[in-house]
């Protein structure tokens, strides 16, 4: 994997941090990132027997769409409102930037991975280097059981 990855301009936003019992330990490394976005792919999946609901199927391939609220989620963030805006639209815009460099409609927990980082990224969690890191270990251990 090369360092190859677009980054779209981040919006700036306020480090107001809401309390919230789904606030999780910021992971460290990329191999602790690797297991935090495992347990929020698991999250997501867990809303599909409401897609019926509001009538949109979710599936693997549009998983990715709920990784920017998972990340707000996790970090103890509201889900609505501008930041939560910001951060989706963030995420969401990076999935369009690297989709078909990095072929992320037929690697759609990839792509789940790009959107989750793009959201702390936006959240300004981590740096661009961090973020990097990350979406390259993430990329070579993510099939791994």
């Amino acid at each position: 994997m090369s360092s190859d990855w677009v980054r779209c301009p981040l919006p700036t936003l306020a480090s107001t941090r809401y309390p919230d019992t789904m606030k999780r330990r910021l992971p460290t490394n990329p191999k602790e990132w690797l297991q935090e976005i495992r347990l929020a792919i698991a999250d997501a999946r867990k809303t599909k027997p409401f897609g019926i609901l509001v009538g949109h199927s979710i599936t693997d391939a549009n998983l990715f769409h709920l990784a920017p609220l998972v990340a707000l989620k996790f970090r103890g963030r509201r889900t609505r409102g501008a930041e939560a805006d910001k951060v989706i639209e963030t995420a969401l815009a990076n999935y369009v930037a690297n989709s078909d460099q990095h072929g992320l409609e037929s690697r759609p927990l990839l792509a789940f991975v790009l959107c989750y980082v793009g959201a702390h990224l936006a959240l300004d969690l981590l740096d661009e280097h961090e973020a990097e890191a990350i979406l390259i270990y993430c990329e070579e251990h993510l099939e791994e059981t």
